[in-house]
């Protein structure tokens, strides 16, 4: 396909509803000839947007100023309302070279979030090379069907979305254009540089397969776009497996079915759901022992992964996404005057509270005042009615998950276990019929990953 304003008009008539478009404008070439054929036919009748610019400094190369002033003048030029955001403040000078591209990106896309407002769309200037550049990259990291599905269409991006118009033409159908239209654009001398692995494959690896090959761009999208449609495919059935297995919580899912499913199928299905709830890629090694070792451990056994600020847990057949909380010290200790007080904040703990009753709970002894500890090994209560246990014994009975059991606030009166929130009173301290006295609970800190 030829690169024209009216092929161009046709890849943005084809995207998703918006009010308004919003051009990552870098000053290179493929986001000057996006902007500027744009701005043609923003000229036409039927143009139904309004048009700006988002120019990202990542201050990142000495001329990087030069490359924001050399924006300004283009939109000035064309008319176009150009908004700059610095994100220089965010890189480190201790970045090893290898992680730079992949840091700049990040910080790039999160600068694009911030601004997109409500029903603007990001438009993006990837082109076809890019693609297959990306492709062959993926490739050399052994990339599953959704990698090798390549660069999205289309995605949701903050409160909008990201659409890439140019994906079907490739970078010489734009020098074309640019030249036809005595475009002025800079070019970014970092990308001279073959210590990068996409410098390399631009202009090492690309020019010798196109010698042998002159086709493979063609044949290299067909790839793409198949691996696309597996993609959606596979991202069907992952719905309907995760449909059959889901709880109220977002964050938990039932085992058993799970288990039921072929082991590819599995893993469908957990990489689905994680991506869903906001959790990163696993990747291939973590995600194969999630669904080896993890999953078909012992049931009733508190098997888990964790990762950073992430933790998938088993337990009583259901799988956990929890996120990572600092612990607290069992050393701690606090005293609640609950005539003082309906409530009480626990450090890193979430908070106690108080339910005044009658005939249950803890008898209003010593005017209420309590003390609040953690396990420290050794604690056993005789809850009312029932035989001594050890602590340990009681919160596993009631199901406490394991998560939970060491940051179990314990309600002491003067130096006594007498209450375990959630479990029960001890027999000493629990109330007798018609007997004031108060039902303890406690909020636990919010462990679920659940960004849907």
């Amino acid at each position: 396909m030829k690169f024209t304003l009216q092929s161009l008009a046709a890849a943005v008539q084809s995207m998703p509803q918006c009010r308004s478009l919003v051009v990552a404008f870098s000053g290179g070439l493929d986001s000057s000839v996006l902007l500027h054929g744009l701005n043609q036919l923003r000229q036409q009748a039927d143009f139904q947007w309004s048009l700006r610019a988002l120019h990202i400094n990542h201050g990142m190369q000495s001329n990087a100023d030069n490359w924001e002033r050399h924006c300004q003048r283009s939109c000035q030029e064309l008319n176009i309302d150009l908004a700059v955001t610095d994100v220089r403040k965010d890189f480190g000078d201790s970045l090893p070279s290898a992680d730079v591209e992949n840091a700049a990106r990040k910080v790039r896309y999160q600068a694009f979030e911030e601004n997109l407002q409500a029903g603007e769309a990001l438009l993006l200037a990837h082109q076809l090379d890019d693609q297959v550049e990306t492709l062959l990259l993926r490739l050399m990291r052994g990339a599953g069907i959704k990698g090798l599905a390549g660069i999205p269409v289309t995605r949701a991006l903050g409160q909008g979305f990201l659409y890439r118009p140019l994906l079907d033409f490739d970078r010489q159908q734009l020098a074309e254009y640019a030249s036809t239209h005595a475009l002025q654009w800079l070019q970014d001398e970092s990308n001279e540089d073959e210590q990068f692995d996409r410098n390399f494959v631009r202009r090492t690896l690309l020019p010798s397969i196109a010698l042998r090959w002159p086709g493979y761009r063609d044949s290299w999208s067909k790839t793409v776009t198949l691996a696309a449609e597996s993609q959606g495919l596979l991202a069907e059935l992952a719905a309907i497996d995760l449909n059959n297995m889901a709880t109220e919580q977002h964050s938990v899912i039932r085992l058993e079915p799970l288990l039921g499913l072929s082991n590819p199928r599995q893993r469908n299905l957990l990489r689905h759901w994680l991506s869903k709830i906001g959790v990163p890629d696993l990747g291939w090694n973590r995600l194969q022992q999630l669904s080896k070792e993890v999953l078909r451990a012992d049931v009733g056994s508190d098997a888990s992964l964790l990762g950073e600020g992430l933790q998938l847990r088993c337990y009583k057949q259901k799988l956990y996404a929890l996120k990572t909380i600092p612990e607290i010290d069992p050393a701690d200790k606090l005293h609640w005057d609950t005539s003082q007080a309906q409530a009480i904040v626990l450090p890193r703990n979430g908070s106690l509270h108080m339910h005044p009753t009658t005939g249950s709970g803890i008898a209003l002894l010593n005017g209420g005042r309590l003390q609040i500890h953690y396990r420290r090994g050794g604690e056993s209560c005789q809850l009312a009615g029932r035989p001594n246990k050890s602590l340990k014994k009681l919160l596993q009975e009631h199901e406490i998950e394991p998560w939970l059991r060491k940051r179990m606030p314990l309600l002491y009166i003067e130096d006594v276990l007498a209450c375990i929130p959630g479990v029960g009173v001890a027999e000493r301290f629990a109330a007798k019929d018609d007997e004031p006295s108060l039902r303890i609970s406690w909020r636990s800190p919010d462990f679920g990953v659940d960004q849907s």
